[in-house]
């Protein structure tokens, strides 16, 4: 994986500092393509890139799981909201 270095600094420049945050899915993806990207040269070596893709699809689901449950607080507090304005 390749970082144009002066892509993104023409991106910060024109975007005047905005703060780029990537979500959890992006930082996920990232690691699992680095992962992929290892070519192990040894029995140990591979096991450890095996539990690294165990790992890191356990956190995708555990992601997905906290996403989930982040949006159905949120529609609660709306209609806890919605509730408060209509009384």
């Amino acid at each position: 994986m390749k970082f144009d270095f002066h892509k993104m600094m023409s991106s910060f420049i024109i975007n005047e500092g905005e703060s780029i945050n990537p979500t959890i899915n992006s930082w996920i993806q990232a690691l699992s393509e680095n992962i992929g990207a290892f070519k192990p040269r040894t029995l140990s070596e591979k096991r450890r890139i095996e539990v690294m893709k165990h790992q890191l699809n356990e956190l995708r689901k555990s992601s997905r799981k906290l996403q989930e449950q982040v949006n159905r607080l949120k529609e609660q507090v709306n209609i806890l909201q919605e509730e408060k304005t209509d009384e």
